[in-house]
């Protein structure tokens, strides 16, 4: 749907909303296929080992069946289709945010798609470096992942609130506010974890987006009284 609003008219979102319709034929076809083929090669092999979670049939077919070079590029494939659209915006929000106006200002179309590619790369081995590193301490990914999110999410929510229920909107306020409450969700998780505070870290996310919406909602004409 957002690649839609980056048309120029509502006649090209038209035809490209069809068009997503037929396409959508051939990659449902490929599923049922893949299931269809499961199905037919288990049920032609019943002595092979089947998993307690008919969901996971294909990754158990990947593991147990397949030789080491498909198992290989399937793996690969999982991989990469779900990090690349987070690289990209890692590597696009750097470029944009940070290197262009920052480090090179004057520089060819060229020389930042140098960089961008070079920035893929380096976000890549930081975030594998990273979930190394949290693998080898605990085995619960999702769970970590779920925690760390909660720190910046609560604050981005308490923000988009802000500008949707109030009228009470300033930038530089809102920054503050933004960092404040990561900081303090940063704060209650870590006290969480440690036993040394009564709550689940689930109420991270909630204390966040209270403490933006709040402190964003005080600073706002404070920082209107300074710029007059």
């Amino acid at each position: 749907m957002q690649r839609l609003l980056t048309l120029e008219t509502r006649r090209e979102s038209q035809k490209t909303l069809i068009l997503t319709i037929f396409t959508s034929f051939p990659v449902t076809w490929l599923y049922l296929a893949l299931g269809t083929l499961l199905f037919a090669f288990y049920g032609q092999n019943p002595a092979l080992p089947l998993p307690e979670n008919a969901d996971k049939i294909l990754s158990h077919f990947t593991v147990h069946v397949l030789p080491a070079g498909l198992k290989g590029l399937v793996l690969a494939a999982v991989v990469l289709a779900s990090i690349d659209s987070p690289l990209s915006s890692l590597s696009s929000s750097f470029i944009t945010d940070i290197y262009r106006p920052l480090i090179k200002q004057e520089g060819s179309e060229r020389h930042y798609l140098l960089a961008s590619r070079l920035s893929v790369a380096c976000f890549g081995l930081l975030l594998a470096g990273i979930a190394w590193l949290c693998a080898a301490g605990s085995g619960r990914m999702l769970w970590l992942a779920f925690k760390i999110n909660g720190v910046t999410a609560g604050s981005l929510l308490g923000v988009f609130l802000l500008g949707l229920m109030t009228r009470r909107v300033a930038n530089r306020s809102n920054v503050v506010a933004m960092l404040f409450s990561a900081a303090l969700a940063g704060l209650v998780l870590y006290l969480s974890e440690k036993g040394m505070a009564p709550i689940g870290w689930s109420w991270v996310i909630v204390i966040g987006t209270v403490s933006t919406f709040t402190l964003g909602w005080l600073l706002a004409p404070l920082e209107a009284r300074f710029k007059k």
